[in-house]
């Protein structure tokens, strides 16, 4: 690749033109993997929401997970390699983070000289990066992110319509188990208790699914608005009455918030800021009344201040030494008792401020890039893309702000998020009126992000003196 390909990108509008000798392995609309290679991979993801052995007993043992991400691998390997070369992720600095995240953990136990943790850590995490990178390998046409969007909603919905139907006790799934949670105390001092649903497998913690939920709701709403399924686009309404259902079923007040922040942004950039403004104030003074308890958050008692108190904990861990390279991954239970419930403080506390940033810059990247190419001033000529974009910040913007209130900084879903917006961003810059690169790896956008890191770590100091109450 020339140096003239590499030049970095400005924050202003005027970003570099691609050239016409530019690499096709870079941004090109041929698929570069097989067909073959991209069912797997849609095999591997539907697994994630239906494990085969949870459903037939029969299978459990048997590693179905990794004999299919193998053989996907197998199938993808020369791809894979060009999306890890130098000038591939200058240009992707997602997979420059997610890999950053992955190297963050070993280096955690490294610092500490604890090499059994290096093994381990590695090990556990190298499993999800390897899914990000098939992601963002195998999806890599309009096409094929089309339908594994249609793949992953439609998994998720059966799944969740599965729970549904089990905690409304109309058929009995063995696979699905629901959890009862206190609930605070009644007038005469008893603790309360309500049961929330559960989902299955990796999504067994309701405000695990909750995310999930409000994922999938985002792309019923891009199906249901999708005018190429004729009359039969408003059969989207029953899964999204399903999914509506579920959230309540739920009671997870972090599945209520990540719904607010997407359905929030969703409104801004499709109906502007006014629009956003008056559909905030509207909600807030209707959250009380559609969601009961489940709206009601309380950070000076109850589970709110309990969580806001392992936050400070946790913190508390990592000034000097472990400042840069945190405690260690996994070990944050070690200090407070349990996980932090909140993703950004995890990584911080466990990787450091060097993993924490490459685990914010996931989503600081991907924030960035949607930012620039739901700007009116640019044009992004694929029809379906264009019509996405909203709805993919929406779905990016509820799971961070769900990170907030749980610790999921390691695992596939949150991933196949970032992942989603690696893949949409690749295939988005070449459609541009002026194709160009939409974020780099460069001095400006670093710095930026570094800072910005800065930024919400000492929000998040600053949050837990304020806020923790410690008897």
């Amino acid at each position: 690749m020339s140096s003239a390909a590499l030049t970095p990108i400005r924050l202003n509008w005027n970003a570099p033109r691609m050239r016409n000798n530019a690499p096709r392995i870079v941004f090109g609309e041929q698929p570069r993997t097989s067909p073959i290679a991209f069912f797997l991979f849609q095999l591997v993801n539907a697994t994630v929401f239906l494990r085969p052995a949870e459903i037939v007993p029969e299978l459990l043992g048997l590693p179905i997970y990794e004999a299919l991400i193998g053989a996907c691998l197998l199938l993808s390997l020369n791809t894979i390699r060009t999306e890890v070369t130098p000038q591939q992720m200058y240009h992707n600095p997602i997979t420059i983070c997610v890999l950053g995240v992955l190297l963050a953990c070993a280096m955690s136990h490294g610092t500490h000289g604890y090499l059994g943790g290096v093994l381990e850590s590695t090990e556990l995490f190298f499993k999800t990066a390897l899914y990000f990178l098939l992601l963002i390998t195998c999806v890599d046409t309009p096409e094929r992110f089309r339908w594994f969007l249609f793949g992953t909603v439609l998994c998720s919905v059966i799944m969740v319509t599965c729970c549904v139907i089990d905690y409304m006790e109309w058929v009995d799934f063995v696979f699905v188990t629901h959890v009862v949670d206190r609930d605070g105390e009644d007038e005469t001092g008893a603790t309360e208790h309500i049961l929330r649903m559960r989902g299955t497998g990796i999504f067994e913690d309701p405000n695990d699914i909750s995310l999930l939920i409000v994922a999938s709701a985002i792309l019923c709403f891009y199906f249901l608005t999708d005018l190429s399924f004729s009359y039969f686009r408003w059969l989207w309404f029953l899964p999204i009455g399903s999914l509506v259902t579920a959230l309540i079923c739920t009671r997870s007040r972090g599945g209520i918030l990540s719904g607010g922040a997407a359905f929030l942004t969703y409104i801004l950039l499709r109906y502007g800021r006014g629009w956003s403004v008056f559909a905030g104030a509207l909600g807030l003074l209707a959250l009380p009344v559609l969601a009961g308890r489940q709206g009601e958050i309380d950070l000076e008692e109850g589970t709110g201040q309990e969580r806001i108190q392992m936050w400070a904990e946790g913190l508390d861990a990592i000034k000097n030494p472990n400042v840069l390279f945190g405690i260690g991954h996994n070990t944050y239970q070690d200090i407070a008792g349990l996980v932090a419930h909140n993703s950004y403080v995890h990584t911080y506390v466990e990787l450091g401020f060097f993993g924490g940033t490459f685990f914010f810059g996931c989503f600081f990247f991907s924030a960035l890039a949607l930012f620039r190419v739901t700007d009116p001033k640019i044009e992004l000529r694929h029809t379906e893309l264009r019509r996405f974009a909203p709805y993919l910040a929406a779905i990016l913007a509820g799971w961070g702000v769900g990170l907030f209130s749980l610790s999921r900084a390691y695992i596939v879903p949150t991933y196949m998020v970032i992942g989603m917006a690696a893949s949409f961003i690749a295939l988005a810059g070449p459609q541009l009126t002026n194709a160009c690169w939409l974020i780099a790896w460069n001095r400006q956008h670093v710095t930026k992000l570094v800072i910005s890191s800065v930024g919400l770590l000492a929000f998040l100091y600053v949050f837990v003196k304020v806020f923790a109450r410690f008897n």
